[in-house]
């Protein structure tokens, strides 16, 4: 006769076998968190299944309950401190709560875990640059991440965006309008009409300042 810790623990296993069909067929999300709870609920909360369960929880509920999943992150990054798409997953859950400080530690904790990651890069960048106002720190984020992941349009427009808020529009429209289709999106066109503009007042700025450092020096001897 096997232990109720041993039935316990073959529940689980049966259960999460059924949770890996379900994610790999696409099932409804509703179907899918009932399961992934369910298989929670009947985890030892030191074992790989709990963790597995918190793991794909997080995910499927950071849009629509970002607090939930962000709980659910926690639990798996309680255990597994070092698990970035963990730390990626509560990053995300942030963001959409509009706690974007705690977004940008989260991040910065999945990009030292995976500095191969560009997506861990590119949001990392992208907060600094849109929601702390630190394009100058963001744009060597964007910079790895476009290198990472060179012919992503997401990462290119977010990267061209930063350029342009540190004094180098012109590259910024270049590689804007390399990934643009056509005459773009509404988002890009505006973006791409921003460089230009900038790229201009640098140009008059830089025309006006040009006769003053040409000036020579009066010989006051």
């Amino acid at each position: 006769m096997s232990s109720g810790g041993g039935t316990r623990r073959e529940d689980a296993g049966r259960l999460r076998r059924t949770v890996e069909w379900a994610l790999s067929q696409s099932k409804e999300q509703d179907e899918l968190v009932r399961m992934l709870r369910r298989l929670a609920a009947i985890s030892a909360p030191d074992s790989e299944d709990f963790r597995f369960a918190h793991r794909h929880l997080a995910e499927l509920l950071v849009e629509r309950e970002p607090w939930l999943a962000a709980i659910s992150a926690r639990q798996v990054i309680a255990q597994t401190p070092d698990d970035d798409g963990a730390w990626a997953v509560l990053g995300l859950a942030y963001t959409v709560l509009g706690h974007f400080r705690a977004a940008v530690s989260c991040y910065r904790r999945a990009a030292v875990r995976a500095p191969g990651n560009p997506w861990y890069a590119h949001n990392l960048g992208h907060l600094l640059d849109v929601t702390l106002d630190r394009p100058h720190e963001a744009v060597r984020l964007l910079e790895r991440a476009h290198k990472l992941e060179p012919k992503n349009s997401e990462i290119a427009t977010s990267y061209a965006h930063t350029l342009g808020r540190v004094g180098r529009p012109a590259e910024g429209r270049v590689l804007l309008r390399r990934f643009m289709r056509g005459a773009g999106s509404a988002a890009e066109r505006r973006l791409l009409e921003w460089l230009e503009k900038t790229e201009l007042e640098q140009a008059a700025l830089a025309a006006r300042e040009a006769p003053r450092k040409r000036r020579p020096r009066r010989n006051t001897s």
